[in-house]
């Protein structure tokens, strides 16, 4: 176990490099540290009889929090797969996150699984993650009320497959950059909160728009931001602000 004040890794120290389906970028912290919240990474990997999948499991402890830690898991872009455990930790989004869960002393387990080559998340990949989260809850490690799901790119359109397969399992989810009309038959009720960009050049806007419209006349709480200007890479890197996460974060299963 490495204990580390809040930068996850060396790299993220210097600023995070994103690994959705193209482009670099850096981004800062936007959350000093605070000696009352505690982080620890440990890497980790599940096997099944699917596949192997490595993971990281970084927890974030508050002295100021007793409640449950709840359950946070992030699925990568395209070009981030492998084995290495490491390639998939550059992602804007986990620091965006991380510093979230960081500075409003949230008790968390945050997964950052990483799918492996040639595979998706829409693929069998989606069943193995679907053991790991069962393995967190039978364990009593987590909050089953509050397991929260995000995802950019290749893992804006796992987040919508994850909701399809497990339509009762989240509180919330946030797909970023996503195609919801890849997930198989779609029947989860969970709240749901997307971003687009208007110059995404990889994901259809509109297929997005027309696809939340149809869940908010379902009755879904479903949200969608069409950000003009932004390409698949600023979508994949700045979608995470805190008024977005606060959404995705007052949700609890009922």
């Amino acid at each position: 176990m490495k204990r580390m004040i809040f930068f996850l890794l060396a790299a993220i120290c210097c600023g995070l490099t994103s690994c959705s389906d193209d482009g670099n970028q850096e981004m800062d912290s936007e959350v000093e540290p605070e000696e009352t919240v505690m982080v620890t990474d440990n890497q980790k990997s599940i096997a099944s009889e699917v596949m192997q999948i490595p993971y990281h499991e970084i927890v974030v402890s508050s002295v100021l929090n007793d409640e449950k830690p709840c359950l946070v898991i992030y699925l990568h872009g395209g070009t981030c797969t492998g084995v290495d455990n490491e390639k998939q930790m550059g992602e804007a989004g986990i620091d965006s996150i991380s510093n979230y869960l960081k500075a409003h002393q949230k008790n968390a387990i945050f997964l950052v699984p990483q799918c492996p080559d040639y595979q998706y998340w829409i693929g069998p990949a989606k069943i193995v993650l679907g053991e790991l989260i069962t393995q967190y809850v039978t364990a009593g490690k987590v909050d089953d009320k509050q397991i929260y799901l995000f995802g950019g790119s290749m893992g804006g359109t796992g987040t919508w497959g994850m909701l399809a397969t497990y339509p009762d399992l989240f509180a919330a989810a946030m797909p970023v950059a996503g195609d919801p009309t890849k997930a198989g038959e779609y029947a989860s009720k969970t709240p749901v909160f997307t971003v687009m960009g208007t110059e995404d050049d990889l994901m259809n806007m509109n297929t997005a728009l027309n696809f939340v419209e149809n869940l908010q006349a379902q009755n879904v709480d479903a949200r969608i931001d069409i950000e003009e200007g932004w390409t698949h890479e600023m979508t994949c890197f700045e979608s995470y602000t805190t008024p977005r996460l606060d959404w995705v974060f007052t949700h609890k299963h009922n």
